[in-house]
């Protein structure tokens, strides 16, 4: 095991909030293909920044904490206790049924992807009827079931990135979609070394071909995974290329700090960036509510003892690591 399982929740859970709240602006450089790292003061002055920026939580994050919360307290999808606890957090949000994209879906759903990781059965099923319930285009629920499958997979030590999209493709079974060429594309630009400026070239042309709803919706997760894929084992350039997208960018970064988190664990995000976000009220109860729901999927009677742990060191057998 090359990091523990509550790291790996951590990481996806905290990783997709700071991305969701890095600001384009703050960006000077190009970030393109591996290769091209930030200078050394520039990447000091965006720690700087970020210290010192007040986060916010997106419409769609909210929706997904209270996911969390109504996971952690019923050990199952109760999609009644899912809008009341809704309603008890920011009854605005409730409006929001039925206007999701499919990109905004799975950042609603991403503690459902944690959560049932190791079922595939129950994890679609949940992940369809989140869909029907959310999303604008009910039926087109293949980007929330990619980002979902690469998840698990990152969670079970399955996801190789070399062929997650093939992978992802088979799982999925469905044939030519706008979301299944895109994400052909992706492959075969990261195997050529594509710079982001191709890559966002490539499928701008290809929703242009389309002129369709669900092809803008499916972008973002296409982007995320190429922002991913290109540099599986750097979290910083995998965010800072995607929120230099300029497509929906929030919603980029947010699905590829998931992806990258999940998949590197909380130690992948950089401790300027995690000490800085730590200090801040959000940050920390994004690292409870890890720390809880990893503890009702473990099975522990109450959840709400794992809580008061902060300081709580997991590691993988053998590995010596710092407390994170």
């Amino acid at each position: 095991m090359r990091y523990s399982l509550l790291s790996r929740f951590r990481g996806g859970l905290l990783g997709s909030w700071i991305a969701e709240n890095l600001d384009s602006t703050t960006y000077q450089w190009q970030v393109g293909f591996p290769g091209k790292l930030p200078h050394r003061q520039k990447t000091q002055n965006l720690e700087k920044e970020l210290t010192h920026t007040l986060p916010t939580i997106s419409d769609w994050t909210q929706i997904g904490v209270c996911a969390g919360e109504s996971l952690i307290r019923y050990g199952r999808l109760e999609v009644n206790d899912w809008m009341l606890e809704i309603d008890r957090t920011q009854s605005s949000l409730i409006v929001f049924k039925g206007t999701a994209k499919s990109s905004e879906t799975a950042l609603a759903t991403l503690p459902i992807a944690l959560f049932f990781h190791d079922n595939p059965i129950r994890l679609r099923q949940h992940l369809l009827q989140a869909s029907r319930l959310w999303q604008s285009q009910p039926d087109a629920s293949s980007g929330v079931l990619a980002v979902a499958l690469a998840i698990a997979l990152a969670l079970t030590e399955k996801l190789n990135p070399a062929t997650l999209i093939p992978q992802i493709l088979v799982e999925l079974g469905i044939s030519q979609t706008p979301l299944v060429r895109k994400l052909e594309q992706v492959q075969t630009l990261v195997e050529q070394g594509a710079d982001l400026e191709t890559t966002l070239t490539q499928l701008r042309q290809e929703q242009g071909n389309q002129g369709k709803q669900q092809s803008c919706s499916d972008t973002p997760i296409a982007l995320a995974f190429y922002c991913f894929l290109t540099t599986p084992e750097d979290f910083r350039l995998a965010v800072t290329r995607a929120i230099r997208s300029n497509d929906q960018p929030q919603t980029t970064a947010a699905l590829t700090g998931a992806l990258s988190g999940v998949y590197n664990s909380i130690s992948g995000i950089p401790v300027g960036w995690r000490i800085s976000r730590r200090c801040l009220t959000s940050g920390i109860q994004r690292l409870e509510l890890s720390d809880r729901l990893f503890a009702v999927w473990s099975g522990v009677c109450n959840s709400s003892a794992a809580k008061g742990y902060n300081a709580i060191a997991v590691a993988a057998p053998g590995v010596i690591q710092p407390r994170s």
